[in-house]
């Protein structure tokens, strides 16, 4: 069994990513840590509790993580998010408390506790993971891996930016966390938008018919909350739970090995993941592949996957 941090920003997908690894037996969710990104800081720390609440969660931490990226102002998404981060769902106050301590101390405390059995799994901008490994550097050595939801690699017809034409959310707010996350030398398994804006690897119109027709209070959820996207693009982009699928079996993804950089000072290119694919005789022999990039999914397992832990489950 895998032993898991969620790094997150609740925000839409992030909250069916979060069902998704509650509802896994293959993992232990051994900490859930918040990060500004989607929506401020402390509404995505409420939403993190609110969601554990409804999910019967009760003794998994809960941790604030940073309020800002390392450099620059928060920005969030909130026109598609909404204002708190949920769409149209609404869910009580939760009646869970925070950790006292904070996302940093909690993640360096279950890589002491579990080294290699430890995942670090972020699908928010990785602000709070470039924060531990400059405080507790030794720890890109110490823990297993880590699984991102972030990057637009152009290595498939998909890997093109959603926030700006070369940029990725997660990674364009926090440019400068992500350069020293991709340049620390951590395992990293990217799930980018070369594979999460396939359309087959997303939320139908189909599927969420049946979603409706599903009396449960999950599945009444996530009704609350896609209707609005998927009534307006005609299904829903389901990012962060492709991720944490990831983590829980990294066969459901094809993966290539990639020298990955990524773009701090562009006027243009903020936040862009500068992927090298030429042959590798072009490439200089100090600039390895740090970071694998995934490249293709078995979709039929996947949303089968989805289907039964986050709307049947």
């Amino acid at each position: 069994m895998k032993s898991i941090i969620l790094d997150t920003d609740p925000g839409i997908d992030d909250t069916l990513a979060i069902i998704l690894a509650f509802n896994s037996q293959e993992i232990v969710v051994e900490a859930v840590t918040t990060v500004a990104g989607n929506v401020p800081q402390e509404m995505t720390h409420l939403n993190a509790l609110k969601i554990l609440d409804f999910l019967g969660v009760k003794d998994v931490p809960v941790a604030k993580g940073a309020i800002k990226p390392l450099l620059r102002e928060a920005r969030d998404s909130e026109g598609f998010h909404g204002i708190e981060g949920l769409g149209e769902a609404v869910l009580p106050p939760s009646k869970l408390r925070s950790s006292d301590k904070s996302a940093t101390t909690i993640i360096a405390e279950k890589v002491d506790e579990l080294g290699k059995k430890l995942t670090l799994v972020a699908v928010g901008p990785l602000t709070n993971i470039a924060s531990s490994i400059i405080i507790y550097p030794d720890i890109v050595n110490r823990v297993k891996e880590l699984v991102i939801m972030g990057g637009a690699f152009n290595v498939t017809p998909y890997g093109h930016g959603n926030v700006t034409q070369v940029a990725e959310f997660n990674i364009w707010a926090d440019p400068e966390a992500a350069k020293i996350v991709f340049e620390s030398g951590i395992p990293i398994t990217a799930v980018g938008l070369d594979v999460t804006t396939n359309p087959k690897n997303g939320l139908t119109r189909v599927l969420f018919n049946e979603i409706k027709k599903t009396d449960s209070e999950k599945a009444r959820l996530v009704n609350d909350l896609c209707k609005k996207h998927v009534d307006k693009y005609g299904q829903f982009t389901l990012h962060d739970p492709l991720a944490v699928a990831t983590a829980i079996n990294n066969s459901l993804v094809k993966t290539k090995s990639y020298m990955v950089e990524v773009e701090t000072v562009g006027e243009l290119t903020r936040g862009q993941t500068v992927t090298d694919r030429r042959k590798p005789h072009h490439i200089r022999l100090d600039k390895k592949p740090n970071v694998d990039v995934s490249i293709h999914v078995d979709s039929e397992r996947f949303l089968k996957l989805f289907m039964d832990r986050v709307v049947y489950g």
